[in-house]
């Protein structure tokens, strides 16, 4: 196995413990908002759409592919205000772009060449060893985990037992 088919299989895999906690939260409320000593914790829906961002700019455009074009999307970038629930998307389109920019991300991935992981990654993303497309790619990873993460506090906030 190479590479590229290695680094695809690990965000699928993430992925698939996505979708394991995704669910649980299918009769939720996608776009509650609950407050824990004052503090406003994102919804499943957000959280969801910011997966989205996220691979789109630390798969996608940090490797040279084209972002893809929705609209919605910047909404829910690192370091946005949250926008209010009325301008959020619907649950529909969040899980169409959820899927849609995951299917091209193991694409590119899959058809990246050897030499390319090492390059440097296009969204100027330095991290402590370096700045590869390939650490973006992991980091990416560790990413999406953290938000798992969180889908698994919200499913124990909204009353689902997860295990």
């Amino acid at each position: 196995m190479n590479e590229a088919e290695y680094l695809a299989g690990l965000l699928n895999n993430t992925r698939v413990l996505a979708y394991f906690y995704l669910d649980k939260l299918n009769n939720s409320d996608w776009y509650a908002q609950f407050e824990i000593r004052g503090n406003r914790i994102n919804s499943v829906a957000w959280n969801l759409a910011h997966m989205a961002w996220a691979q789109n700019f630390f798969v996608l455009v940090a490797t040279g592919n084209n972002a893809v074009n929705i609209r919605w999307l910047d909404l829910f970038k690192i370091g946005s205000d949250p926008a209010p629930a009325s301008l959020y998307p619907s649950r529909e389109d969040i899980l169409t772009a959820f899927e849609n920019i995951h299917t091209l991300a193991l694409h590119q991935v899959r058809t990246m060449p050897k030499e390319q992981f090492d390059e440097p990654n296009l969204i100027e993303l330095k991290f402590k060893n370096g700045n590869s497309q390939r650490l973006s790619i992991h980091h990416h990873l560790r990413h999406e985990g953290t938000h798992i993460g969180h889908l698994a506090l919200l499913a124990k906030m909204h009353g689902i037992q997860t295990i």
